[in-house]
């Protein structure tokens, strides 16, 4: 009757079960944060991408160019310290 090595080997198996379902947890929850990151970078892009060409439209036409060129390097500045790493 050797029962109780029976339950020793249970606690393991449980053991190992919730250390790779905790580190499952923690990869599809550091996937999702870096998923998000990554929006935020492609949609600063985008806003520079556009405050450029508005800037270019604005110094050719002579109308405001020297504020929106303002605006695209706050913008520009933002971008450089949000995606600078931790």
């Amino acid at each position: 009757m050797q029962q109780p090595e029976h339950s020793s080997s249970n606690s393991v198996l449980y053991l190992v079960a919730g250390v790779v379902g905790v580190a499952l947890m923690l990869g599809a929850y550091f996937m999702q944060i870096n998923a998000e990151a990554d929006r935020q970078r492609q949609s600063a892009a985008e806003r520079l991408t556009l405050c450029r060409q508005v800037a270019r439209v604005a110094s050719v036409t002579a109308f405001g160019g020297a504020d929106v060129r303002d605006t695209c390097e706050q913008l520009n500045e933002e971008s450089k310290k949000a995606s600078a790493p931790l």
